[in-house]
């Protein structure tokens, strides 16, 4: 792969980062009404799992119609894809977080962790210990936990699981029919 041709690859992961990255965004907005309405959860979980799918066909679509790519240089593609969603997705977030979710979500987690079934399953996660006070002390770490760093966690996690959906993804998008004509190397 020539200098040009690692150009075109970064410029289209960027434009397809940011296609997987909207639909990151449309997938934990609807996690996020999902928290009150189960249904729309799994729309959103739908859609996080599509957005694999969707850089697959997109990496197959530039290996057709722009260059030709071995595995690697497939991987590495769904690798920057990622990212350049992570990023965009870190800043919708952070959007959140900060302007939009004046403590829903911390105030969901809290009422999930009192119901009789939580505090069920974390009695048998952790014989002996009090289920209401380490409920207390996690809703006390989330209380403390500012939008920024919660941006940065969920932008790290994220990094980490496109680095590993990189290889199925390069996988999908290396199937199919190549391009066999090399001359239209750009």
């Amino acid at each position: 792969m020539n200098a040009i041709s690692y150009k075109q690859l970064r410029a289209f992961a960027a434009q397809y980062g940011a296609v997987v990255g909207l639909m990151w965004i449309v997938s934990f907005a609807f996690y996020i009404i999902g928290l009150t309405r189960p249904l729309v959860g799994n729309v959103g979980l739908i859609i996080g799992l599509l957005s694999v799918v969707t850089a697959g066909f997109l990496i197959r679509k530039f290996r057709g119609e722009v260059f030709p790519l071995r595995f690697g240089q497939s991987w590495w593609m769904a690798t920057l894809i990622f990212m350049y969603a992570s990023l965009l997705m870190a800043v919708a977030q952070f959007v959140y977080f900060r302007y939009i979710d004046n403590g829903l979500l911390l105030q969901t987690y809290s009422t999930i962790m009192q119901q009789p079934e939580a505090v069920a399953m974390m009695q048998s996660m952790m014989p002996g210990e009090d289920a209401a006070e380490v409920s207390r002390q996690v809703i006390d770490l989330l209380k403390s936990i500012s939008p920024i760093q919660l941006t940065f966690e969920f932008l790290v996690y994220n990094l980490m699981f496109g680095f590993l959906l990189a290889i199925p993804t390069a996988w999908i998008g290396l199937s199919g029919k190549s391009r066999t004509t090399h001359s239209q190397n750009r």
